[in-house]
């Protein structure tokens, strides 16, 4: 199998520590970002900005038009963001309905085409709760039809599938890496709200591994 993979990198994170660690696995990466109509860009603005400095080759693929069947979602529409931990009932209101399955269905055209083996995406323990397309179930069966999808098989790998945002946190700081690259508040203004499902996930990974958020939150007192 070819060493080069295709990383879907958000800007978040999770895809932000899963760029850095398919690096230092050895692998060619390609990263692969999707404008679906999210409610801002600033997630999209830091991988762009990632992807530059460390010379990685990154596409930015606008679905917008895709909007009118991925709707019903608060990420991609006026509906209220809900706020509190992701366990919480009303974070199905996050769901956009079959993301992940299009967006890897694009990244596996784009393997084909870069010549890579496999696409990673950061879905992780954290999400199982809300999310059907980040639970394991999901990525078996993407995996097994990715595979004979083309005349070149493509694998789906999910290498933190059995880690909790504080793991891969923990993963991150082992790699040394600036966390102040990423953005990953479901709202985009200047400072991130600190209390949306993101900020409330991505603040208790860094409390608990000990360490400052070097993101500024809007209600820090």
């Amino acid at each position: 199998m070819t060493d080069t993979v295709v990383v879907i990198y958000s800007g978040g994170m999770d895809s932000y520590t899963l760029l850095h660690l398919a690096r230092e696995r050895g692998h060619q990466v390609h990263a692969l970002s999707f404008n679906y109509g999210q409610r801002h860009v600033r997630e999209l603005e830091c991988a762009r900005s990632v992807c530059e400095s460390l010379g990685i080759p990154h596409k930015v693929i606008d679905i917008r038009a895709m909007s009118e069947v991925m709707a019903g979602s608060s990420l991609t529409s006026d509906l209220d963001v809900p706020e509190g931990h992701y366990e919480e009932d009303s974070m199905k209101a996050t769901v956009v309905p079959n993301r992940n399955m299009i967006l890897l269905s694009l990244a596996t055209g784009y393997a084909v085409t870069a010549g890579a083996g496999a696409v990673w995406y950061g879905a992780h323990g954290g999400d199982h709760a809300i999310y059907p397309d980040c639970r394991p179930e999901f990525v078996e069966k993407m995996d097994a039809v990715c595979r004979v999808a083309n005349y070149e098989p493509v694998a789906i790998e999910a290498p933190f599938m059995a880690m909790d945002k504080g793991q891969i946190l923990s993963e991150g700081l082992r790699l040394g890496l600036d966390y102040s690259q990423t953005w990953t508040c479901y709202n985009g203004r200047e400072q991130a709200c600190g209390r949306c499902g993101s900020c409330v996930e991505r603040l208790e990974a860094f409390a608990a591994n000990g360490v400052d958020d070097p993101l500024d939150y809007e209600d820090a007192s």
